[in-house]
């Protein structure tokens, strides 16, 4: 129920904004999240409030039980004699009383609306609610006065006037014994005497501005002395309250914004004299709501380019003193607190003044750029003059301060290239309140980060498009998805910081926010440069851009202990092999130009990473990375070298495609043979390079033997001989390295019983190898249809099946195989069936003659050489 009060608080706030703007997302947005922070600022305050009193409580058990226990023990040693002392025995710790536990908050937002409705109806509720309601009629009796003129204008203010004094000499009279009723009576009254002062100068113009002024800095000066001498936040609340709420029950289109704005600087440097003494946090949220709320609606409604110069001095007085007084409020802490810094205070204040800071320089070019510089400038000035006067006792102040400082001074360069506003302050103000609500373990101001963050990932994709002019890499749209980017990974980190601290529902955040960031990132830099860079560019800059990502991720890894960036340093590979597909799809040589400079550079990079941070990577992660790093530099080589065959006038396909296979084989047999001369990373993963890494290259190499069957293996402008071309001898350069792969025991493909695919793929390709031949020398075409109705092919395989039938079963026999003599004689009967089935259709044919006189000729030497080997012979050999 609290979390449907509080989302209905947040939505009628952002309608609220959007009537302002109809058209604009970003106000309401603003509008909401202010709505929400005021929220939680109360939630805080109360639970603030219990902490206080709890504290004092124990203090006060404690000074009692120090006073009682001396006297107890004295008169108790008067009656008993003296006795041993026991042996003291540590008592069990007694289980928390069920009670403690149901005081927690169920989630954040459980504590968000409890203020609003403990501050409504604890202490005096209907004192409170008769006051506003009261100071609404006082407004509202004076404007129907003056429409219907019932009594001249001085008698009315008159009356109101002693009303006001009335309700103040009460609350004075009733105040020592009803503090709290007699505090805001006399709030009320003060209050009333704003409205009525505010009234007779502007509204009615009966008392001079000068004279007008004079009386309320005596008004201000007067109730900050009485709410200093009373010790009483309520009157001082109340009273700052009725002041602001004057120009609004007394609204009208007439009169001076510079009456007004002069009117809220006195009541703001009331706030800013008690801030002086007492760190009083609600007073200071009324005013800074009412001042830059009212300023912004004023804005809204009446601004015009002709009144900025009567318009800026007031917001930058108002952002000084408010600045000053988020410095006061953390020096009036008490000892323990010293440095406790107001959040809604410190960053709320920078996202209020330069929202407004926007929309008056929106028509200077470089008004928002120097307005971001001079921000950011202040920040910084202002965080040295903390350090150097008071050190580490405002160091988390000093720090916030700094932070903002390099933000918006960060931020003034791409505002000064391009004059629109960007959001992505906000995702960077988002992830200083996470930091905030880190430092001080506070679960609201954790969310309102998140939520803010999420606010400028919404309101980045409510701007314009960027104009022909924008330069690559430094125009708003990637500068604002670059800053929601490091937001998110800041954000990342400080959450990862939490740890056993974290709630359950933040503890897979520091993930989600990488993963979050670096889509921001990576998508960010890809889509600028597709808008910025030639099409033939886009790649190989992207390459750059990310090694560059990479290496700056390396560096931040070396001085932070954050295993979950470690890991994030694995996307380099990923955006490598995308570069590699968009390169391939668009027919672009890799290796042209400067983009092998780019490719260079990234490959070395990668291995580079994965030696610095060997031990560091998940286990698996990381040697699939190695597996991928190596087979993205086979895929390479092999595609430069197929485009450059390819590139040659008067080469036949078959050297494109031997070309593709080239490049791969000589680095296997490299590797193979010279592999163990690298320490790192062969040798140190041998096991590896000697496995799957070299395993997965040798099946596509297999793959791509039978691919090459389809062409005719025409290696013109050569003649063509076989097993003498370059399809031929890399097909058999493939074969020999399974072969000796196999021999050496360094191949999981052809270890024992796993021979079944390449002996197949070898004895297809030598059949493919026979009809070449037979297409090269005879006019047979080179098909299937056309290669199975010729008979001098079917000769030719008949007599190559046989001689290896023979091969074969020789080879069994002498080893005494029977498995290898059985798949001989099972090649040997094919041969038969083939004679029988296909070629004596034809027996008037010399080519089917010959079959059946070269096959059985072939059988005789076999049945004599090689006669089948006895099963228990082999029995006993393996035995043995």
């Amino acid at each position: 129920m609290h979390l449907f009060f509080v989302l209905l608080a947040v939505a009628l706030a952002a309608l609220a904004g959007i009537s302002v703007y109809p058209h604009s997302l970003l106000n309401a947005l603003f509008t909401g999240l202010a709505a929400f922070l005021l929220l939680n600022v109360l939630g805080l305050r109360r639970r603030v409030d219990l902490l206080e009193r709890q504290v004092t409580r124990l203090m006060q058990s404690h000074d009692s039980t120090t006073r009682t226990e001396p006297t107890a023990q004295h008169e108790k040693s008067k009656e008993q004699p003296q006795q041993p002392r026991p042996v003291l025995v540590p008592s069990p710790t007694p289980p928390p009383h069920p009670k403690a536990s149901a005081t927690q908050p169920a989630s954040p937002f459980g504590t968000v609306l409890a203020p609003v409705l403990q501050w409504i109806t604890g202490g005096n509720p209907m004192l409170k609610i008769g006051l506003v309601v009261l100071f609404f009629g006082v407004g509202f009796l004076l404007k129907y006065a003056a429409q219907q003129e019932l009594l001249p204008i001085e008698l009315r203010l008159a009356g109101v006037a002693l009303g006001g004094l009335t309700l103040l000499t009460l609350g004075w009279r009733l105040q020592h014994n009803h503090p709290l009723y007699g505090h805001g009576l006399e709030g009320g009254g003060i209050g009333v005497l704003y409205l009525v002062i505010f009234a007779a100068a502007r509204y009615y113009t009966l008392v001079p501005f000068g004279l007008a002024l004079a009386l309320m800095i005596g008004l201000v000066v007067f109730s900050g002395m009485l709410a200093l001498l009373q010790d009483s936040k309520g009157m001082a609340v109340f009273a700052s309250l009725g002041g602001f709420l004057a120009p609004i029950l007394m609204a009208s289109d007439s009169g001076s914004h510079i009456q007004l704005f002069s009117y809220y600087v006195l009541l703001n440097c009331g706030i800013l004299a008690l801030s002086w003494f007492k760190a009083w946090r609600e007073l200071n949220l009324v005013g800074l709501f009412f001042t830059f709320g009212l300023f912004s609606l004023w804005t809204a409604t009446h601004y015009t380019p002709e009144l900025f110069a009567t318009t800026e001095p007031f917001l930058l007085l108002f952002f000084l003193m408010y600045a000053i007084i988020a410095v006061l409020f953390a020096l009036r802490q008490p000892l323990k607190l010293r440095g406790f810094i107001d959040g809604p205070l410190v960053f709320g204040l920078p996202i209020v003044f330069s929202s407004l800071q926007a929309y008056l320089t929106q028509d200077y070019r470089f008004g928002l750029a120097l307005s971001a510089l001079g921000l950011g400038g202040w920040y910084v000035v202002l965080a040295r003059l903390l350090w150097n006067r008071l050190g580490d006792g405002m160091r988390m102040l000093t720090e916030s301060f700094l932070a903002l400082g390099i933000v918006f001074v960060s931020l003034a360069i791409p505002l000064g290239l391009d004059p629109q506003w960007t959001t992505a302050s906000w995702a960077l103000e988002g992830a200083a309140m996470i930091w905030v609500g880190v430092r001080q373990k506070r679960v609201a101001a954790r969310l309102f980060g998140l939520l803010l963050q999420l606010g400028a990932a919404l309101a980045f994709f409510d701007q314009p498009p960027l104009g022909g002019e924008s330069i690559a890499l430094a125009n708003r749209l990637y500068m604002g998805a670059a800053l929601i980017a490091l937001a998110a990974l800041l954000s990342a980190y400080w959450f990862s910081k939490l740890e056993q601290q974290a709630r359950r529902w933040e503890r897979h955040l520091p993930l989600l926010l990488l993963i979050w960031g670096l889509i921001w990132w990576y998508t960010g830099g890809l889509v600028d440069l597709k808008q910025h860079a030639h099409q033939v560019q886009v790649q190989p800059v992207f390459l750059l851009y990310s090694s560059l990502t990479t290496a700056v991720l390396a560096l931040l890894c070396r001085r932070i202990q954050w295993s979950l960036l470690t890991s994030a340093l694995l996307l380099h590979l990923p955006m490598m092999l995308l570069v590699f597909a968009a390169q391939l799809s668009s027919q672009i040589s890799p290796l042209t130009g400067w983009s092998a400079g780019a490719w260079l550079l990234a490959i070395c990079l990668q291995y580079r990473m994965l030696k610095e941070f060997d031990l560091y990577f998940p286990p698996i992660p990381h040697l699939l990375s190695h597996c991928g790093s190596f087979w993205l530099i086979l895929l390479l080589v092999a595609t430069e070298c197929s485009q450059r065959a390819h590139l040659v006038v008067d080469l036949a396909p078959s050297w494109s495609a031997a070309a593709w296979a080239a490049g791969p084989v000589l680095i296997l047999y490299l590797l193979e043979f010279q592999g163990k001369l690298l320490n790192w990373p062969v040798k140190r993963y041998s096991e590896l390079y000697q496995g799957l890494a070299t395993d997965i290259p040798l099946m596509a190499l297999y793959l791509w033997i039978v691919g090459s069957f389809a062409l005719d293996g025409n290696p013109a402008p050569l003649p063509y001989i076989p097993l003498i071309n370059p399809l031929d001898l890399l097909s058999l350069a493939i074969l020999l390295l399974a072969l000796v792969r196999r021999l050496r025991g360094s191949s999981h493909l052809t270890a024992k019983g796993q021979l079944v695919f390449p002996a197949l793929t070898c004895f297809v390709w030598l059949t493919v190898v026979t009809g070449r031949t037979v297409h090269c020398f005879t006019p047979t075409g080179y098909s299937a249809a056309k290669l199975f109705d010729s008979s001098i092919f079917q000769a030719a395989i008949a007599a190559l099946w046989s001689l290896l039938a023979l091969t074969l079963t020789i080879f069994a026999a002498r080893k005494q195989n029977r498995k290898i003599w059985l798949t001989g004689a099972a090649l040997l009967a094919l041969v038969v069936g083939k004679l029988f089935m296909i070629d004596l259709s034809g027996t008037g044919s010399i080519g089917r003659i010959i079959s059946f006189l070269v096959v059985g000729a072939l059988m005789l030497v076999i049945g004599y050489f090689a006669p089948l080997p006895p099963k228990a012979h082999q029995e006993q050999s393996h035995e043995a």
